[in-house]
């Protein structure tokens, strides 16, 4: 910090020092009456009371708290499996799938909303909402309804609405503006471990900070084994009392919630 500072006679002592606090925003309140020209003494209460001000008004980029729901969500992001429902691939091409051209021979859905990819193999189904945002959980539903309920593949409302409970959010953005410019910054240091980046004064939102979240691939690794695993366990125990286990039982229901 400088001792040259020179403050404008135009403004007043607030103006005065909330440009002080936005040059420097670790800066004292006594400090700041020094380089303002005023005794400590008489003026240190009320810049310590401005310094607050500056601290928790929006308005002033540097030491703000940001409240409520981000101005944006958008790039959300799931995934569902559908592998026991049988669907007809021959049915779901001729009703608007389109076929991938890469080996894996995955199916491809678009429409105004975003698009989806069912691995037909392993039955999953990875669904993006198109921008613009607002990209909430009910327009993910209407996507996979596009798709799959709309053509006729899943026609029982019961099992549509139990496939639509088990569709897990993989991840989104979210975009808190502040009304001013943000510098350019990137923070990765949890993206392995938490799924999480914080980006802030990009091309996209240069007054804004925004969090990309994620599923992190081992946390979703973890819970498929799980659920596999309870299955198993389940099918043993049916096996210890007697029973048939449900994997091997002829015209079984089947559980329509994600592996």
């Amino acid at each position: 910090m400088s001792d040259s500072y020179e403050p404008q006679d135009n403004l007043s002592i607030r103006q005065k020092a909330f440009a002080l606090f936005m040059k420097y925003g670790n800066l004292k309140p006594n400090d700041a009456c020094k380089l303002l020209h005023l005794q400590p003494e008489k003026y240190g209460q009320y810049m310590r009371n401005l310094k607050t001000q500056w601290k928790h008004n929006y308005v002033f980029g540097l030491g703000s708290r940001v409240h409520g729901k981000p101005e944006s969500f958008h790039r959300a992001r799931g995934w569902v499996y559908v592998d026991r429902l049988n669907l007809s691939r021959e049915k779901a091409v001729a009703s608007g799938w389109v076929e991938s051209k890469n080996r894996n021979r995955g199916l491809i859905w678009r429409d105004r909303l975003g698009r989806m990819e069912w691995h037909h193999r392993s039955g999953r189904v990875n669904l993006f909402v198109r921008q613009p945002p607002p990209a909430t959980k009910g327009r993910v539903y209407q996507l996979f309804c596009n798709g799959f309920s709309m053509n006729g593949l899943i026609s029982d409302m019961a099992i549509l609405d139990v496939v639509l409970k088990s569709i897990r959010l993989k991840g989104a953005s979210a975009v808190w503006d502040l009304g001013v410019k943000v510098p350019y910054f990137v923070i990765d240091l949890f993206k392995m471990s938490n799924g999480v980046v914080i980006k802030g004064g990009d091309l996209s939102h240069p007054t804004g900070i925004e969090v990309e979240f994620c599923l992190p691939d081992f946390q979703e690794k973890a819970e498929t084994q799980l659920a596999r695993n309870t299955q198993i366990i389940e099918d043993l125990m049916k096996l210890l009392r007697g029973q048939e286990p449900s994997l091997q039982k002829p015209n079984h229901l089947p559980e329509f919630y994600s592996r």
